[in-house]
């Protein structure tokens, strides 16, 4: 079949290129951007059947013809092709006698000035202005200011458009000039036709409603966004945030036509979601699939992750998130997660937000209705205890949530890091003698598996019973400090935090109590180290539980800083003989990860490294001694602990038995 689209943009101007175009096509309607089916839910919005309605651009399209059924008479309808006014006025000579149709350039019309009350163009500012060069944007003006004589005060200019970033931009611009009312609506029904004879997903198509007013020396532009077919407009501060919300349906329209193409190859792609007066984005949602899905018949669900769980393992990590794909069943899976900052009623409210879009996401063949999978049958609670912002850590928040078994928890985040728990600890309610409740922090228990794994080392070189000298380098909320104070009651905790605004959500909501043998400097780890060394400061164990703020070095734990040769020399220099330097390593690049391991086994005398295979924690243990058996170092150390926990009555490590530990442990080298 001959192509029915242009050779080059600029023949779209032309009215010799309509002219072949509709001889070619013949009788048979060619509608842009939808049809009156899809589009009447808006068209009846913004025109009613007393306007008086010019129609620019009109082609073949049935669109007036329609509104002509349903009880609109004053439609005229104009078009630069001679060709296609001549069809279009035979067609409706006997049925349609009142629907004119007139062979006229839009940029030079020859009605009375404010004639219409309404102005529809169906793509046509699209296909006048397919690129910004100077003769483009001079005949585009001509246009704009046609449009602009025959409107009348209070009327609308309704333009339907793919909205390209060169056409919105001059639009929007245009229009803030003249302090015209400004609305942007995206018509979820409609498929641009191109695409829809293609067989696929669309680009999304806009509804641009541009309300008439007399302009005067302190007028000013309202601008409105209606992203949703059935939720009312919502005024937004400027073009900006207009803009920012069409490109970001386009963005998100742009993944879902090459999903239902074809597939990610395995790789997961991420998107945030929000409504236009959202500050911050309302979902995330990550589209996992299989590394090698099928070609065709792949099968599709969502799952809605609660609340307070998108830490988990299986929720919170690219592996843990291919383990879910393989539990659901499915072939593609989008992952959804419930940002913190807004409410959330039920399942079935975010159900109902996100369905469209989850559609969207669904392979092209994907027929069936789309089953939505959780757990624990809600929402999930997440509650704020406080909000803070540091000029070192920036903004952060303590909350609460519910874990299983009814467990109650309390989690510092810096937002700058989303999802990545900072610090973790139980509490419990209690009532208070008046009848009242209050919250106690269990400092005798740990949450986060790698602090019981740092607990086990410590105790693989300091007896509990004995005096000793332990550093903690990065405090968080205090739990691990706090924790060590029970299991060695003799020894001297010394915690080194940059932030002091750290320390004090620590003491305040984390239950760190700051005495003698649980002291703490305000100071840089570093520049703490360093001064230790040239004072001959002696540790049995120094740990490094630091996070990391540069995320771009694809180090989340610690900062590569405290990594260099020259430092960890220092460490070794800060340790008593026998002692043990414990590293919380979180690194998802390989070749980093095995160049610290290197650097480390060059520098100490025995390296240990132990990665948690349900979280993205590694911990390396460098001993400042040689010949030792460091697994069975660790084994011992590990049912010495257990003895400490039972005896003073502290609970038990989470994540960690001896299988378990077996399991994990690399063998020497």
């Amino acid at each position: 079949m001959t192509s029915l689209l242009p050779k080059s943009a600029f023949e779209f101007s032309k009215a010799e290129y309509w002219d072949a175009f509709f001889k070619q096509r013949g009788n048979r309607s060619f509608e842009w951007y939808g049809e009156y089916p899809e589009l009447c839910i808006y068209l009846h919005k913004y025109m009613k059947p007393k306007d008086n309605i010019l129609v620019v651009g009109c082609g073949n399209s049935k669109l007036g013809e329609d509104l002509y059924d349903v009880g609109y008479r004053q439609i005229t309808n104009i078009d630069i092709s001679k060709t296609v006014i001549k069809q279009m006025k035979l067609a409706n000579k006997s049925q349609r006698p009142e629907l004119v149709f007139e062979e006229m350039d839009a940029t030079n019309m020859s009605f009375e000035a404010e004639t219409f009350s309404v102005v529809f163009d169906k793509g046509t500012f699209d296909a006048l202005m397919p690129d910004e060069e100077p003769d483009t944007l001079s005949n585009i003006r001509k246009y704009l200011e046609e449009i602009d004589r025959v409107l009348r005060i209070g009327g609308r200019y309704i333009v339907v458009s793919l909205l390209q970033q060169h056409i919105m931009s001059f639009l929007l611009e245009h229009f803030k000039e003249k302090a015209w009312m400004i609305r942007v609506c995206r018509c979820y029904d409609v498929e641009a036709k191109s695409f829809k004879e293609q067989g696929s997903k669309s680009l999304p198509v806009f509804m641009v409603i541009f309300t008439k007013f007399k302009k005067m020396p302190s007028s000013q532009s309202v601008f409105e966004l209606c992203l949703a077919t059935d939720a009312p407009a919502t005024r937004v501060s400027g073009i900006d945030k207009i803009k920012e919300s069409v490109l970001e349906s386009q963005m998100v329209a742009i993944v879902c036509i090459g999903l239902q193409r074809s597939n990610s190859g395995g790789r997961e792609i991420e998107l945030e979601i929000g409504t236009p007066e959202d500050d911050t984005p309302r979902y995330a949602i990550r589209i996992v699939e299989k590394p090698c899905p099928k070609a065709s018949g792949m099968t599709y669900a969502a799952f809605i992750v609660p609340q307070g769980r998108e830490s988990e393992w299986a929720f919170g990590t690219p592996e843990g998130r291919q383990f879910l794909l393989s539990e659901s069943n499915v072939d593609r899976l989008a992952v959804i997660i419930l940002n913190r900052g807004h409410k959330f009623t039920s399942l079935e409210q975010v159900k109902s937000e996100l369905n469209p879009i989850i559609q969207d996401f669904s392979p092209g063949d994907f027929k069936d209705k789309i089953s939505y999978l959780s757990v624990g049958g809600d929402v999930g609670v997440r509650n704020e205890v406080y909000f803070g912002d540091s000029p070192i850590s920036g903004k952060f928040i303590v909350e609460e949530t519910e874990a299983e078994q009814g467990i109650l928890l309390r989690r510092l985040y810096f937002l700058s890091s989303k999802n990545a728990i900072q610090s973790e600890t139980k509490v419990r309610k209690v009532k208070t003698r008046r009848g009242g409740e209050r919250v106690v922090v269990d400092t005798t228990s740990l949450s986060c598996a790698h602090h019981g794994y740092m607990t086990i080392g410590t105790c693989s070189v300091l007896d509990s019973n004995s005096p000793g000298q332990i550093l903690v380098v990065g405090l968080g909320g205090g739990a691990l400090p706090s924790f060590l104070r029970k299991v060695f009651p003799k020894s001297v905790i010394t915690a080194v935090e940059l932030d002091r605004e750290i320390l004090k959500v620590a003491v305040n909501y984390f239950g760190l109590v700051e005495d003698k043998q649980l002291i703490v400097y305000i100071k840089d780890g570093l520049v703490f180290i360093n001064e230790a060394a040239k004072r001959g400061m002696k540790y049995d164990a120094v740990i490094f539980d630091v996070d990391n703020k540069d995320v771009i070095t694809g180090i989340s734990s610690p900062p590569p800083s405290f990594v260099v040769v020259e430092v960890l020399q220092e460490v070794k220099n800060i340790l008593s003989p026998g002692g043990l330097f414990i590293l919380n390593l979180v690194c998802r690049n390989k070749d980093k990860r095995d160049e610290l391991y290197k650097r480390l086994k060059n520098i100490f005398s025995t390296v240990k490294a132990l990665k948690l295979d349900d979280d993205l924690n590694e911990i390396f243990f460098s001993w400042n001694e040689s010949n030792i058996n460091s697994a069975e170092k660790l084994f011992k150390a590990h049912l010495k602990l257990n003895d400490i926990i039972k005896h003073r009555r502290l609970d038990k490590l989470p994540c960690v038995d001896a299988a378990h530990l077996s399991d994990l442990l690399q063998p020497d080298d």
